[in-house]
């Protein structure tokens, strides 16, 4: 099999433009998964305006693919409403437990209401949570139009502190759907090595943009001693 190209990396890291369910049959060696999949909502994703036939066959064909690589845990963000990802995950890989992240300032429509919270579900193959913290991990919802546009962006420290939780220093952290590149930059930030794949070229753009600012400004605190990395309300400034 002829070896992937990727479309950016670094030292630590590689990004590779193209269909998830393409590329992760060619990965090996994968000790966790973080990410946010589509939530089949009809948000400007590839494969988030499905029928609800189409979106279990994603699932299903996700989920199989997880299962030929066979990391230590999984760590998904999921829709309140969506079963259909958890269902097909778990067909595969142990349920654990449901954390919530906690947008500290932000009240948006719901389906009952305002909602202020998202849902990640860990799934373990005989993985652990290698630094325990709360299962509700806050942060503010910061604004990134300025920066740059996604549908839906997440926050960098709810991602740092699911990455220190469920994984350890050794470990290569995937995220298949790396859209603007979250778990790329707090993999950056803790020296984890990772793998993104993003469908999107446009979002792969984004990515690359956030991870050469990400590296450009830890080489300005090189001479910092890393501890002083370890936290996101404590990152070397």
């Amino acid at each position: 099999m002829a070896t992937m190209k990727p479309y950016y990396e670094t030292d630590l890291g590689k990004l590779y433009h193209g269909d998830c369910l393409s590329i992760l049959p060619r990965l090996s060696n994968i000790d966790v998964i973080v990410t946010d999949p589509p939530f089949n909502v009809g948000k400007d994703f590839d494969n988030d305006n499905l029928s609800a036939k189409n979106f279990m066959a994603f699932c299903n064909r996700f989920a199989l693919c997880l299962h030929d690589l066979s990391p230590l845990n999984i760590i998904v963000e999921c829709g309140k409403q969506d079963t259909t990802m958890r269902y097909e995950i778990e067909r595969y890989f142990d349920f654990k437990y449901t954390l919530c992240l906690n947008y500290t300032n932000s009240m948006r429509q719901g389906s009952v209401g305002y909602a202020n919270f998202g849902l990640i579900y860990w799934f373990s193959n005989k993985g652990k949570c290698y630094k325990r913290y709360k299962d509700r991990i806050d942060s503010p919802l910061r604004s990134t139009k300025k920066d740059f546009k996604h549908e839906s962006p997440k926050e960098t420290q709810h991602y740092f502190k699911l990455v220190e939780m469920f994984s350890r220093s050794e470990h290569t952290i995937c995220d298949p759907f790396l859209g603007s590149g979250t778990t790329a930059i707090v993999c950056e930030k803790l020296q984890r090595k990772w793998i993104g794949v993003e469908s999107s070229e446009k979002y792969c753009e984004i990515a690359v943009r956030r991870i050469k600012q990400e590296a450009d400004q830890l080489k300005l605190f090189q001479p910092c001693n890393n501890r002083m990395h370890r936290t996101p309300e404590s990152w070397c400034l």
